[in-house]
């Protein structure tokens, strides 16, 4: 039919293209700017990935000291050179996709024990100087294993619940109704509160203090 795309003649998307770096955003509002500019980009729970690859290392064997960089978010299933790997399996690819590594540094494979510590990393770790170069860290979801992918999603649905269990809790410790005079949402330590104040203030106005003694001269 016309006016739908032709899905077609259109290019094939490129397995690895989600690990160049993208430019830095440049036209955000003034009330959305960070310190440091950023590249906006949104990651869902099939982006993300325990599984990261690690962009601009400098080739001076530095395999133990990234190591300990990682180690510092938590424990590490593995970690490996792929350089040589990446070279191989990216020698056909298109030239217009900035996908082969800087002269001089190497592509590490970095997996993590739990995602929120791997999502940690990349955020705390992507763009920094290690070694006088600049690192760039990306996910790597298509390096995942079909066990991989499902305990992803299972904690990723378990994680939705307890928001929302503790979200309904929340809710059920501070009741709140409408009051009949003005019509406002209060809550209902709200509208106990001036019962409070005028049971403190009858109750200060009925002690007697004694009167004080005159000391004759």
């Amino acid at each position: 039919m016309n006016g739908e795309p032709n899905h077609k003649n259109s290019p094939p998307r490129s397995s690895v293209d989600h690990h160049v770096r993208q430019k830095y955003c440049q036209n955000r509002p003034l009330y959305r700017r960070s310190r440091q500019l950023t590249a906006v980009r949104a990651y869902s729970v099939a982006n993300e990935s325990r599984h990261l690859l690690v962009f601009g290392v400098p080739q001076i064997d530095l395999l133990r000291e990234l190591r300990q960089e990682f180690a510092r978010f938590g424990p590490i299933e593995s970690i490996q050179n792929i350089t040589n790997a990446w070279l191989q399996e990216n020698d056909g690819a298109d030239a217009d996709i900035c996908i082969r590594p800087e002269p001089f540094t190497d592509v590490f494979h970095v997996c993590l024990v739990k995602l929120e510590k791997a999502r940690q990393a990349k955020k705390f770790l992507d763009a920094r100087n290690f070694y006088g170069g600049i690192l760039h860290i990306s996910y790597a979801p298509e390096r995942e294993s079909v066990a991989d992918v499902r305990a992803k999603l299972a904690q990723r649905k378990s994680e939705v619940r307890y928001r929302l269990k503790l979200a309904r809790d929340t809710s059920k410790q501070i009741p709140q109704h409408y009051s009949n005079s003005a019509g406002v949402l209060v809550t209902e330590q709200d509208s106990q509160a001036p019962d409070r104040d005028r049971t403190a203030g009858h109750r200060s106005s009925s002690v007697h203090r004694p009167a004080k003694k005159l000391k004759r001269v």
